[in-house]
């Protein structure tokens, strides 16, 4: 068995692509703002502590390893916490010992492919949706189907709602369990600022143009140099993000830009267009020449080493952006950048409707070299039993890592290096309505996480999960061309004009109409099979 799971995993891991994963947090760091995020309507009350135990298939009581592997760095003080936590599976009869395994950031993809090019053996792997899909891990027989198994747990599957659920399907079949540690109802809509920067080089308000909002990049620029001795810069959350900020101006809005490679651009009567080809990309290449060109994007965007890119924010160095958050204000100020605060905004205003353009953001999955699929299983449905269970795990032990200072609100102990002596990241493993918030976190933050918008429209694409497993070979080949000849297009390093033709004949050669040709096919199947889409894509909703 353990011979045919290693054989398996060598040649999935050879079909998986080295991607930069990065965080969908926000931040790659523990923080207030991501790590202990809370709802303000969060249920106050803590659900049984049990677990399904009794509907899961039986076993023979063995003790069964529980291993997730997360990007990121273990707290100085995850031993005390992780044996809190296995003591209290113990006492709950849960027949599992959980460890969790973290992999730098920069060193992330390629050490995940090296555990499963080996066949090494652990049970949760976190899926990021926007940067690496279900579909294509699944695809590539990273992850195993939970079908049948999750029958066994109806309180897991209860915890979420049936759209959530709609997110996890793969050939019909769930492959993944959703993390619910925010509302994404609008998360394309987001920008965030340093409003005292904007207001002392004169915006009270921010600016519904993009002429105003690059006029703001510049001259808060300026004055975050003048104050701090620091360059700021304008980031997307990852490279491969899509400028969706920018779209929200566009005339042909609405429309949603896949996210992880930005391959396919889905309008709202069900079309899809090649978006590297398009319009729309030329004037988000466009906009992003003319802000390189005036210093605005760091000119080693394509290298920055990612955390770098946050310990510089942390000091004050930051421009409106796709990326950060309100609680990064509260960081500068501990920080000693005096009077510092960021604020979130819908870009070009409120009265563009947010778009919805999938069911679920973050989940988490069996990996295929788990030899015992259950025992993950297993550790979500004890982890979100209760709040008790939840917090143990994320926050640690009450006392010894945490007071709690009010209604979901704690005050978490900090290490000598300033960061929580144990802290579990909930954009990983969270879930909303036992979320707690530092004490210090200020209201625009709670209000960044739990926002639900009442003027929006779903894209035709939010339950439609691609199976790419038919263009593996031709994925492969586009995302090395896609890094290599469109990114420095994409992020302004050269011109759109004198790069787009050239950079379009590679991605051809590199399997583009067959990639879209397959999109196309299997989307209008699902359009076929789903009538009531395009009508629920059709206008605004209020809801």
């Amino acid at each position: 068995m353990k011979t045919t799971k290693k054989l398996l995993a060598m040649a999935l891991a050879a079909a998986m692509v080295v991607t930069a994963f990065a965080g969908c947090s926000g931040n790659s760091t523990s923080s207030a703002g991501s790590t202990s995020s809370a709802s303000s309507e969060a249920s106050t009350s803590s659900d049984a502590s049990t677990s399904d135990e009794s509907s899961a298939t039986e076993d023979d009581g063995t003790i069964h390893p529980m291993r997730i592997v997360q990007p990121g760095t273990l707290c100085a003080d995850y031993e005390t916490g992780m044996a809190a936590v296995n003591e209290k599976l113990k006492e709950d009869g849960v027949n599992i010992e959980v460890s969790v395994t973290r992999i730098p950031w920069d060193a992330y993809a390629e050490k995940l492919n090296l555990m499963l090019t080996t066949g090494e053996e652990f049970e949760l792997l976190h899926v990021m949706q926007d940067v690496k899909n279900l579909s294509a891990i699944a695809g590539m027989g990273a992850i195993s189907s939970i079908h049948d198994s999750i029958q066994n747990y109806p309180d897991l599957y209860n915890k979420f709602s049936e759209t959530d659920w709609l997110g996890t399907l793969y050939k019909g079949e769930e492959y993944a369990v959703p993390c619910y540690w925010r509302s994404f109802d609008n998360v394309m809509s987001y920008m965030d600022y340093r409003s005292d920067i904007a207001e002392k080089v004169g915006y009270d308000e921010f600016p519904d143009t993009t002429e105003g909002i690059i006029d703001l990049m510049k001259k808060s620029q300026d004055e975050i140099l003048n104050e701090t001795g620091m360059k700021a810069y304008s980031w997307m959350h990852q490279v491969q993000d899509t400028a969706h900020w920018l779209h929200r101006s566009y005339d042909t809005y609405p429309f949603y830009v896949e996210n992880s490679l930005g391959i396919c651009l889905i309008r709202q009567d069900g079309t899809v267009d090649s978006f590297y080809e398009s319009e729309e990309f030329k004037k988000d290449a466009n906009t992003y020449y003319e802000m390189y060109q005036a210093g605005l994007i760091d000119p080693d965007i394509l290298n920055r080493d990612h955390q770098k890119q946050y310990d510089d924010v942390n000091y004050g160095a930051m421009l409106p952006s796709q990326t950060f958050d309100p609680y990064t204000g509260v960081t500068m100020q501990k920080n000693g950048v005096e009077g510092a605060e960021v604020k979130w905004v819908e870009a070009f205003g409120d009265d563009v409707p947010d778009m919805i353009y999938t069911y679920v953001q973050n989940l988490n999955a069996i990996s295929s070299t788990s030899e015992d699929p259950e025992s993950g299983l297993k550790f979500l449905n004890w982890l979100y039993a209760s709040e008790e269970n939840h917090d143990l795990f994320h926050y640690g032990i009450e006392g010894t890592h945490y007071t709690k200072t009010g209604d979901h609100r704690i005050e978490q102990v900090k290490g000598d290096d300033g960061n929580p002596l144990y802290s579990m990241d909930t954009w990983m493993t969270g879930y909303l309505p036992y979320m707690a918030y530092a004490t210090d976190t200020p209201d625009e933050q709670v209000d960044y996480m739990t926002y639900k918008s009442d003027n929006y429209v779903i894209s035709p694409a939010a339950g439609f999960i691609f199976d790419s497993s038919n263009v593996t070979s031709e994925l492969t080949n586009l995302q090395t061309e896609i890094i290599s000849s469109i990114y420095p297009i994409k992020v302004g390093m050269v011109s759109y004009e004198d790069n787009i033709d050239a950079a379009i004949e590679k991605l051809k050669a590199a399997g583009l109409d067959k990639y879209m040709e397959e999109y196309r096919t299997q989307f209008k199947a699902y359009l076929d099979a789903n009538p009531n889409v395009l009508e629920i894509a059709k206008g605004t909703t209020e809801g």
